[in-house]
């Protein structure tokens, strides 16, 4: 037979990989959102109503602002030459004023100016062991921004407070007391340089009388042939003379710098009461919130999916169990309220004389266990019908069928999933009988015949007649082998594999073209392990969104036998809506449902 050359590929397929990888990841991500948007909408809501409470209760915050633009002073007191002096600002200094204007000592300054330690709405209550003062330097450090215009010298002072007046009277006050601060300073360098100055001009002046004094001694003694040393006097005589006269200028110079006030700085625009508060920024917080909340929401349900373990969609069945989905099962609500259940409940509490020793007839509920018959037309029904179909379709030679139903673990809804095939493949008008083997819950027993005195096991072991074992339904004429206590003297596992089990079965395949056993789970016990011998094909029911792959995995690799004829697996309880968002193949689905929601 000829295999095709998987590795021989068409002209075009290197270009479609890209897209085809592209519009996997899309329909992914499509799908991961769709699958948890009620998590990020709930976590969105959630974000954005907590922001939108605190913005109810926030006290708004006003930030005022004034405007500092930092220059040299234009006269200096030791300036030689002011032609030649140099008035602009380097990027230096004005950092260096930022940082002047943060300080501790501007900070006091605008303490003690404004008295804002004995403002208590000011300080707000005390929780610290700090003093007073420094408490109220905390707080308006803590309040204040300096920062300087990108690379220009203008200096920008913000303070936030929840009055505006007195965020914009703080503002003007750092500012005037940074003004006042470069005053002094400039004060205290003018007195330096005129007191320096002064003792400069008495040197200067007294060796400029000195050198003029020597001129006249020297041209009082000598006659005109020294006229040399004359000349040299004079000259020292001049040159002091004019150092003197200089220093003299500079001095008169200081002295009306020092009674004029120069700053290294003006305020550019005074702060005024803010109209509108600063904080909370109700547009920023919200839509962080939002950010936030989505991002949170989307990291809890990646956490989510990755931890997730379990069966979501067909198609993981099929890559993890090895083995053919063949279809998902809506979940059905107990009908523990209904007319026929609350009745064969009753009956079960009945005294034993009042029940009767022999009722052939099957108990017939129109619950769970015959969803099949009173909902032909649902998509339960046709994935039922799905396992009929699988069963002829692997098992063509046998004229009867022995189908085991077990699943990995108890509750995964595997007697449901039995009793509805026995009844939707009765009601065909094939011969079907439906057996309890479930020694441990005897779920169908306990049901569908709760008032048997006898069960399959007295059957087998010669205890009783088919007449006293043998229920029927009158609504598919479907028969069931219902289950009582295991036999005393064998243990369940060895009772499965004795003779007496063996010659029922295989009597069994004589009378009914379907023999529907409801087997044991997998995981807790070992007695299907000893069926393998009778039955001729396995469905696995598999609860969706609940049992991890992993047990399913360890359970079907300790029963080799079982796992060999596992005709195919079936997703029960499963929420198709949900489904839908885990599979792109929601045609069958979709069918069934209508249109998805977008929920």
């Amino acid at each position: 037979m000829l295999q095709p050359n998987k590795s021989a590929a068409l002209p075009g397929d290197v270009e479609q990989q890209p897209a085809v990888a592209t519009s996997e990841v899309l329909t992914s991500s499509t799908a991961f959102l769709r699958r948890n948007l009620r998590l990020l909408v709930a976590f969105l809501a959630l974000a954005v109503g907590s922001s939108a409470v605190y913005l109810l209760f926030a006290t708004p915050r006003f930030t005022a602002e004034a405007v500092l633009y930092i220059e040299k002073p234009q006269i200096r007191p030791v300036q030689i030459d002011p032609a030649n002096s140099d008035n602009s600002v380097d990027s230096k200094t004005v950092d260096s004023q930022v940082e002047i204007l943060k300080s501790d000592a501007i900070a006091m300054s605008v303490v003690n100016n404004l008295q804002l330690v004995g403002n208590a709405a000011f300080i707000g209550t005390r929780t610290t062991g700090l003093t007073v003062e420094q408490d109220a330097l905390r707080v308006l450090r803590r309040n204040l921004s300096v920062s300087r215009v990108g690379l220009s010298a203008v200096i920008k002072i913000n303070y936030t407070d929840s009055d505006p007046r007195q965020a914009a009277r703080i503002a003007n006050a750092v500012a005037n007391s940074y003004i006042e601060n470069r005053i002094n300073a400039t004060n205290q360098a003018t007195e330096a340089a005129t007191s320096w100055l002064e003792a400069r001009l008495r040197d200067l002046q007294q060796k400029a009388a000195d050198a003029e004094r020597q001129v006249q001694e020297f041209q009082a003694k000598n006659e005109i042939e020294e006229q040399a040393k004359l000349s040299e006097l004079r000259a020292n005589a001049r040159t002091y003379r004019k150092l003197y006269e200089s220093f003299l200028q500079r001095y008169a110079e200081a002295g009306q710098q020092q009674s004029l006030k120069f700053a290294e700085g003006q305020v550019v625009s005074p702060a005024l009461p803010p109209a509108f508060k600063s904080k909370p920024n109700a547009i920023l917080l919200l839509s962080v919130a939002a950010l936030g909340g989505f991002c949170i929401g989307l990291g809890i349900a990646a956490w989510a999916e990755l931890s997730d373990r379990t069966f979501r969609s067909p198609e993981q069945v099929a890559e993890l169990l090895k083995t053919d989905c063949l279809g998902a099962l809506e979940w059905i609500p107990r009908p523990y309220l209904q007319p026929a259940a609350l009745r064969a409940r009753f009956k079960n509490k009945m005294p034993k004389y009042w029940k009767k020793s022999v009722d052939s007839e099957l108990m017939h509920s129109n619950g769970h266990f015959s969803h099949v018959l009173t909902n032909p037309t649902s998509h339960f029904a046709e994935t039922i019908r799905a396992i009929r179909l699988s069963c002829d379709l692997q098992l063509p030679d046998q004229p009867s069928r022995i189908v085991g139903f077990t699943s990995a673990l108890d509750g995964e809804g595997k007697s449901t999933v039995a009793a509805n095939f026995a009844q939707l493949v009765s009601r065909a008008g094939r011969r079907v009988l439906l057996i309890d083997a479930d020694f441990r819950k005897r779920t169908l027993s306990r049901s569908m015949a709760p008032h048997s005195l006898k069960g399959w096991c007295d059957l087998a072991l010669g205890r009783a007649g088919a007449e006293e074992v043998f229920r029927i339904s009158r609504a598919t004429n479907m028969h069931f082998l219902p289950l009582l206590e295991k036999p005393e003297s064998f243990e369940t596992a060895e009772f499965l594999a004795s003779d007496g089990v063996r010659t029922l079965f295989d009597g069994l395949r004589l009378e009914f073209d379907y023999v529907v056993v409801d087997l044991p789970s997998l995981a807790p016990r070992i007695d299907i392990r000893a069926s393998s011998t009778s039955i001729d094909a396995y469905v696995l029911v598999v609860d969706w969104g609940k049992t991890s792959s992993e047990t399913v995995q360890c359970a079907l690799a300790s029963a080799q036998g079982v796992q060999h004829k596992v005709l195919g697996a079936i997703l029960n309880k499963t929420d198709l809506r949900l489904m839908h968002r885990y599979t792109p193949h929601r045609y069958t689905e979709c069918y069934f449902l209508g249109a998805p929601s977008s929920f």
